[in-house]
This record gives C-alpha cells, sequence and structure tokens, in this order.
C-alpha cells in the first residue's frame, strides 16, 4: 500500500468529512465532476442518502485538504447485502474525484491507497465500484462477475396471467412493499427510512409498484424508467408488474443474480429480447471474511473431504474445506478465480487434485442497483 511519498503525505493532509465540510465538500465535488460534464446535476439531489447532514453520513468521505481546502474525495460507504442465504459485509465506493489543479501528482493515489487500507482494516469481506478498469486496478480492484442483463419488451414478455391487480404504491403503503423487499433473494440490509431515502435519489420517487391477487400483495417491483432497481415475491406477480410498466415503455432492463440465487433469473432470461453478462470492480478486503460470508452456499459446494488453502501473494490466506495444499494467485487472479465470469481451470492451471474447483467457484455476487454509489 506504500507507493506515495512522504512528501506528498506531508503536503496534504488525509482525513474524514464531518458534517460540518458537507456544504464545501459538494460545491468541491460538482466543481471536480462537472470538468467532464457541464451538466452534472448536485450530489445532494442525485445521492441524499449519502449527503445527509450528520457526522456519520460524511464520514464516509476520506478527502484531502490542501492549505485548508478540498482537494480529493474518495467515497467509502459500507454495505451489508443479503445473496442468497449469504451475508456480505462490502463497501460501495463512489465520488472518486481530485481538483482539476491538482491531478498528476499523485494525491489521488495516495488517497486510494489509505481508504483500502482502512477497508481493510474494518474486516469487511469485499469492495464494490464502477468504473475504468485500467484506472483501479492497481490497487487492487479487478473486473468480475457472473451477473446476468436482460432487456424485456412486451413482446418478449408475452401476456401476464389473468386476475391480477397492479398499482403504485404509495408510502402509507410502506409496511406491505417493505415486507415483500426483505424477503427478496438480494437485497441490502438498510432501514425503512433510508431506502425510502435512497428512492429519493434523482429528486424524485422511484415507482413502487404492488401487484395483489385478492387482498394481500404477492409480488413488489422498484423501477425507474425503464431499469428495474429491485424486485422480491412471486414471478408471476412480477411479469405482471412487468406488463404494467411496459404498457407506457418500451422495454425493461434489469441486471440479476444467476439462477441458483434469484428464482426470477428465470422469468428473465427466458423472456428477454437479449440478454448478456454483466461484470464490475470487485477487490478482495478481507480473503477470510469472504469465505465466511458464502459459507451456507460453500458447505453444499465443496466436496467432502477435499480442501485447499487459498493465499494471496501478499501474506492473506484463508481455509476452504479440509486439509490440502496450498494455492497461492495474486489479488486479481484471485478476485477472478473467486469471481469469474470463467471457470479457476480457466484463470489459472490447476493441478487435477484441485479440479474440483470449478465446481464451487465462481461465488455470486450481486450489488442492488437501488444500492450502486
Amino acid at each position: 500500500m506504500k507507493w506515495y511519498t512522504a512528501s506528498i503525505m506531508n503536503a496534504y493532509t488525509l482525513e474524514n468529512a464531518k458534517a460540518a465540510d458537507r456544504g464545501e465538500l459538494l460545491e468541491f465535488l460538482l466543481k471536480a465532476f462537472r470538468t467532464n460534464d457541464a451538466n452534472h446535476a448536485a450530489f445532494e439531489t442525485l445521492y441524499p442518502d449519502l449527503f445527509d447532514a450528520t457526522d456519520e453520513a460524511m464520514g464516509c468521505h476520506r478527502i484531502i485538504r490542501c492549505n485548508g481546502k478540498i482537494g480529493a474525495c474518495v467515497g467509502a460507504y459500507p454495505m451489508r447485502v443479503h445473496v442468497g442465504r449469504c451475508e456480505v459485509e462490502v463497501f460501495g465506493i463512489g465520488q472518486v474525484s481530485c481538483a482539476p489543479e491538482l491531478r498528476g501528482g499523485g494525491r489521488m493515489s495516495a488517497l486510494l491507497a489509505d481508504v483500502c487500507a482502512r477497508m481493510e482494516a474494518s474486516g469487511a469481506a469485499l469492495s464494490w465500484l464502477g468504473g475504468r478498469r485500467d484506472r483501479y486496478v492497481r490497487f487492487g480492484w479487478e473486473v468480475a462477475g457472473t451477473n446476468l442483463h436482460s432487456s424485456l419488451d412486451a413482446r418478449s414478455l408475452g401476456a401476464p396471467e389473468t386476475g391480477w391487480t397492479v398499482a403504485q404504491a404509495e408510502a402509507s403503503q410502506l409496511a406491505k412493499f417493505w415486507a415483500l423487499r426483505n424477503r427478496a433473494a438480494v437485497c441490502e440490509e438498510v432501514s425503512p427510512e433510508k431506502w425510502i431515502a435512497r428512492l429519493m435519489r434523482g429528486g424524485k420517487l422511484h415507482g413502487i409498484f404492488l401487484a395483489s391477487r385478492g387482498k394481500d400483495a404477492e409480488a413488489m417491483c422498484v423501477a425507474n424508467g425503464e431499469s428495474l432497481l429491485e424486485w422480491a415475491g412471486t414471478n408471476a406477480g412480477i411479469h405482471a408488474i412487468l406488463s404494467h410498466l411496459l404498457q407506457t415503455q418500451k422495454c425493461v432492463k434489469v441486471t440479476y443474480a444467476p439462477e441458483s440465487i434469484d428464482l426470477a433469473a428465470r422469468l428473465f432470461w427466458d423472456n428477454a429480447e437479449w440478454s448478456g453478462v454483466s461484470v464490475a470492480n470487485l477487490r478482495i478486503l478481507n480473503l477470510a471474511a469472504l469465505l465466511a460470508s458464502y459459507a451456507p452456499l460453500l458447505e453444499k459446494r465443496v466436496p467432502a473431504g477435499a480442501g485447499v488453502r487459498l493465499a494471496i501473494d501478499d501474506g492473506e490466506c484463508a481455509q476452504l474445506g479440509e486439509g490440502g495444499g496450498t494455492l497461492t494467485l495474486d489479488r486479481l487472479t484471485m478476485t477472478r478465480l473467486l469471481f469469474g465470469p470463467l471457470a479457476p481451470s480457466t484463470v489459472t492451471a490447476l493441478a487435477g487434485d484441485l479440479r474440483w474447483l470449478d465446481q464451487v467457484f465462481p461465488l455470486p455476487f450481486i450489488l442492488p442497483t437501488s444500492s450502486h454509489v
């Protein structure tokens, strides 16, 4: 991690932003991002939940000050994501920015290295971000994943079963759709208040739709224009909601987990006008914590009596199964082995007694679209 110089660190101070810094940070971010996009929206409108005027919310932003002014920022937002029966502690990374006049001097490298070290020290398992691979790969993020993305239109989806009533939910119906959401195969563990604030991103409440047959709602979807952000409940109910949305728009686009985790995957895949594989930048923060997070899945996949010690070449290691030798890889290759999209034996040469890893990995991981930062 120590690839930045002492002179840089002496010239710039690193600190967590505070509530008192909110106005200055919002102004800095808008200026930095408008360098390349003159119409970039204000961050308090884009992410009202991330810029709450509290020390806790603002403290998720690690900043560099130069001559007393904010010169760079990285937001690292802690999340607990449910993926099937697995619970994964994650940091979502966003708002990576540097003042135009300070770029090229190593400040952002220093800040990203600092943020990586702090995330590792937290005990979280994984970090997620969107962005260019060439920009982040040297800090340990690798493009990986087995998620699917599909586009559905009215023709490809076909008509739903009869007897469904679909309506856009109101705030007074929070209990109904909150109960359904918490049964979703993939969701972020978050309070109702924070979730509603998240659905206000962009300055307006995203559509929350409920599908019912009779008294009780059986399915819920959250949609923002053509994007399906979250869903839960029966496939028949989700189908009814999709058909309702397609009455007023050309298509619905959705990114989802493999079928073994998300049962709606069959609905999306079988009825799509097109589909593909979706990947993201992932960074292993704690290998042992990561394997522990996926224990409910690994217990089913690892053959009886099989085992190997997985090791990252910087010294981090964790035991998978029982006994066996050691498989040592660099951090980027280990990320590809664990999360795909290719099978382990394609990622690296495996000895014959380790070919069973092909039935264990890749692991599924998906961050709900509404949680993206």
